[in-house]
């Protein structure tokens, strides 16, 4: 198993939302910082990152922004309610901070949230969402460009 995958790296102070892979850090004055979980550079090497501007209030599963590989755009979908306080000015400025230090340098928003005891419960816990991922794996399987042919030079 790659480091991608290696579902002991989920930090166990934090919340996770499962279908956005995303990580919640609640903060003491009550905003969250949120980012991306390692998992989420199964995408490709991300090379933009495009937050919605500070203001703007998103609801759950609503986008807060785009990241982009060279392929394709990944809409960054907000694990809760929340009005966006700040986007990570150095993830603007060097996305590859999301997969080098996916939960340090690399967080992406600092939010204020505006429904939280109402989606508390959507979110898990680090060993309920490894629970959750491990029979989930499947789908961070490698581009088929990334997989050796079978026998007969067909990609499986």
């Amino acid at each position: 198993m790659s480091d991608a995958f290696d579902l002991n790296a989920l930090p166990a102070d934090l919340l996770y939302a499962p279908e956005q892979d995303m990580w919640v850090r609640l903060q003491a004055d009550g905003t969250v910082v949120l980012g991306a979980t390692h998992l989420i550079a199964q995408h490709g090497q991300f090379m933009y990152f495009s937050p919605r501007p500070v203001g703007t209030t998103v609801a759950r599963d609503r986008s807060l922004g785009v990241m982009e590989t060279a392929k394709t755009a990944i809409a960054i979908h907000a694990p809760l309610s929340c009005t966006i306080l700040a986007a990570n000015e150095a993830v603007q400025q060097d996305v590859s901070l999301v997969t080098r230090d996916a939960y340090g340098a690399g967080w992406l928003f600092r939010v204020q949230p505006t429904a939280w005891d109402a989606e508390r419960p959507a979110l898990m816990e680090a060993a309920a969402y490894r629970a959750w991922l491990a029979t989930r794996l499947d789908r961070f399987a490698p581009p088929v460009e990334d997989r050796p042919p079978d026998d007969f030079g067909r990609f499986y």
